[in-house]
């Protein structure tokens, strides 16, 4: 008896990380100028990105019920064998009551839904550790204790070049972003509880990316399991934050790129950082 693992494209896996592990990734759909678009299949991020920073009109379409359910239904093709399907924020996306709806067309009792309350990779990371527990035979209520056990341990970090996405995109307060619209604030921005949030609130982007790094640097005195750099159209400036970290501390990180179904709500200018604490 396995226990698969599923989850949407937001989980923003490095490149081949799913194939190699056995994860089944539905797609979320994003829209460019009304054309609807395979997150990770129909369309790159690079592509994505550069239609988003020419004024491109574009938006999210959460996976479908049918989308999940023909993945659960092939992984359920063995007596047996179960699911743990774990998705982005219930907060931030419907995508958990798509997976909810097919795990009731399928086999409710073999398919269990985890709302993560993450995106991008704090998703990633509860993914992969799913993924690895898995494949050495957890059981499947062993899995979601160890995902409980890691949410405090996660952390979301990000700055963006523009808030005008998130307030468009309503996933963040209109009150947050009028107030850096007359302060010309440039916020850290972070998951709390599920939701993207103001972590402190800097008033240039120099002072917000030398923050930045000094809570990267007490994630190191406090112990890492794991971090991440994530960008959406602008790697060069990741890359060098990233390359900084290393000659400071030696410790192995991912650089990943972020999706369009995140970028389409934060901007083309987007530098996240996602810290595992040990």
């Amino acid at each position: 008896m396995a226990v698969h693992i599923v989850t949407d494209s937001i989980s923003c896996l490095p490149e081949g990380y799913a194939e190699e592990h056995g994860i089944k990734v539905v797609p979320i759909r994003v829209s460019v100028n009304g054309v609807s678009y395979r997150e990770g299949l129909d369309i790159s991020s690079d592509t994505f990105y550069e239609k988003q920073r020419a004024g491109a009109r574009v938006s999210t379409t959460q996976a479908s019920p049918e989308d999940f359910r023909a993945v659960y239904e092939e992984l359920l093709s063995v007596p047996g064998d179960q699911i743990l399907s774990i998705h982005v924020s219930s907060a931030m996306s419907g995508t958990v009551n798509s997976a909810y709806t097919a795990a009731e067309q399928t086999d409710p009792t073999r398919v269990r839904i985890y709302d993560s309350r993450m995106a991008a990779l704090g998703l990633g990371f509860m993914v992969m550790r799913a993924a690895a527990l898995a494949s050495r035979g957890a059981s499947l209520e062993d899995l979601v204790a160890a995902l409980d056990a890691m949410l405090p341990r996660i952390h979301i970090y990000f700055l963006v070049g523009s808030l005008k996405y998130l307030i468009e995109g309503g996933r963040i307060g209109k009150a947050a972003g009028v107030a850096a619209s007359v302060l010309q604030i440039r916020p850290i921005l972070m998951v709390k509880d599920g939701i993207v949030d103001v972590f402190e609130r800097p008033r240039t982007m120099r002072t917000a990316r030398d923050r930045l790094v000094a809570l990267i640097d007490q994630g190191v005195v406090r112990g890492l399991e794991r971090i991440a750099f994530q960008y959406t159209g602008n790697r060069s400036e990741t890359e060098t934050l990233r390359r900084e970290f290393s000659a400071r501390t030696g410790i192995p990180s991912l650089l990943t790129p972020i999706g369009p179904s995140v970028g389409c709500h934060t901007g083309p200018d987007t530098m996240g950082v996602i810290l595992l604490d040990a």
